[in-house]
């Protein structure tokens, strides 16, 4: 059964392998942010909210990952006058489930993309949120870019101070599990770790840590850290041509990864976000040679 735990004021959240916001309204109903990977999650959720005599009205989803919305559905249908938000990116492929495996192949994806942390069910949206300041109810809450694991991923700040951040930002645990991060956009991804330096709040949640930060300045530091090493490893590597295959390679040998195909698939594509900052701060030069393309060190 889930639970409902306190942050600050009315802000809550439940606990779990994706953690989800909550926000309390006088009238008994709450905004939820992210829901969980599938229907199990989304009744530990349900569970947690009718414990406390509450259910949901709104649903902001901080990007269009799975194992954060994969459980709307199931809530939809528990709460039939629930409303669906996202940012406009991330709204793309929250209504066309076919993409992000197709995005993450480049191709008509292998069936070992199709399953449920790679092709969650299709949503139909009630609108999109810009940046900046939105209203839902008689509540304001802050919309915050935060791409670089995904393109359009947002954080949601509530008026209680307290930050969801999604997967913006990589936990200790996260990253002594995975080693290496699942990213899209590197340049991105700095830009998000020093916006994030920035921010005054009073708590931050991400989606996949045992606490709640109230401070998170040593954390992006990490995060940055573990960036900077992959960036300084992958140059270090080209100092013999290398392609993205063998780019991929050295990352998982060095993070001491045992991927299946799905998890390759996904350090490839890191890789290769890897390999286009790096080509673009004209730190590696690349070419075709006999058919395979190189990367390397002038």
């Amino acid at each position: 059964m889930g639970t409902l735990e306190k942050i600050n004021g009315h802000t809550y959240y439940c606990p779990g392998a994706t953690n989800v916001g909550v926000v309390r309204y006088k009238n008994g109903m709450v905004l939820l942010i992210d829901a969980g990977i599938d229907s199990a999650a989304g009744r530990a959720v349900a569970q947690a909210l009718e414990a406390e005599h509450l259910k949901a009205k709104y649903v902001l989803l901080t990007h269009a990952h799975p194992d954060h919305f994969g459980a709307v559905k199931f809530l939809k249908e528990q709460y039939t006058g629930l409303e669906r938000y996202a940012s406009a990116g991330e709204a793309i492929y929250l209504t066309n489930n076919l993409l992000e495996s197709r995005a993450l192949f480049g191709a008509s994806p292998l069936r070992e993309l199709e399953g449920r942390f790679h092709k969650g069910p299709v949503l139909a949206l009630e609108g999109t949120v810009p940046e900046g300041e939105v209203e839902f109810g008689d509540k304001r809450y802050r919309i915050i870019p935060l791409p670089g694991h995904t393109y359009d991923q947002i954080g949601v700040l509530t008026g209680d101070g307290v930050l969801f951040a999604g997967d913006s930002l990589f936990s200790e645990e996260i990253m002594a599990k995975y080693g290496f991060p699942f990213l899209l956009d590197v340049e991105q991804q700095l830009q998000t770790l020093e916006r994030l330096s920035a921010q005054e709040v009073s708590a931050v949640v991400l989606s996949h840590a045992s606490q709640v930060y109230s401070s998170i300045q040593t954390l992006c530091a990490q995060n940055k850290a573990r960036i900077d090493e992959y960036l300084m490893k992958i140059q270090k590597w080209c100092d013999q041509p290398l392609t993205r295959e063998e780019v991929t390679e050295q990352i998982i040998v060095s993070a001491a990864l045992d991927p299946d195909i799905a998890q390759y698939q996904m350090t490839f594509a890191t890789a290769g976000a890897f390999l286009s900052y790096l080509a673009k701060a004209k730190a590696l030069e690349k070419s075709v040679i006999s058919g395979k393309c190189y990367y390397y060190r002038t």
